[in-house]
């Protein structure tokens, strides 16, 4: 985990989720400028927007505000994003909830996948017992 990454310059920040209520699956991917590594997330346009040139102290502060808006929200966890050789390429914030809301305080799986041609695509989900309690077909246990 990263505690208080410092980037210098600038990065792109993108931010997933957040956008009708009750929408638990959100992130932020902070991307530092100048990497060579183009990155995909796997969902329609309308589930995430971009922001580019953004000064690295900035954006994790526009991320821990992004991730901290719903009402179960206990505190945003900060990770590295790696490279098979090591390297951070970038780094993910998300949202930690209240365990009774929703059985367990991190709701998501996000899983990096690192293709040809350095493009790394971005596959983000809700843990499987939490998406059974949305649905409504698991009388309300998270496993």
């Amino acid at each position: 985990m990263a505690r208080n990454p410092n980037i210098t310059g600038t990065c792109t920040v993108i931010l997933y989720g957040a956008h009708y209520y009750n929408n638990i699956a959100t992130v932020v991917l902070i991307i530092p400028d100048g990497g060579k590594y183009l990155f995909d997330i796997y969902s329609p346009d309308y589930n995430y927007r971009s922001i580019k040139k953004v000064a690295g102290a900035d954006a994790f502060e526009i991320a821990r505000k992004f991730v901290s808006w719903h009402p179960d929200f206990i505190r945003s966890q900060t990770s590295e994003v790696m490279d098979n050789d090591g390297h951070v390429i970038a780094y993910e914030v998300r949202p930690l909830y209240n365990r009774v809301a929703f059985g367990v305080n991190d709701v998501m799986y996000v899983n990096y996948f690192l293709e040809k041609d350095n493009k790394v695509v971005v596959h983000i989900n809700l843990n499987e017992g939490v998406e059974r309690v949305f649905m409504g077909d698991d009388q309300g246990k998270v496993h």
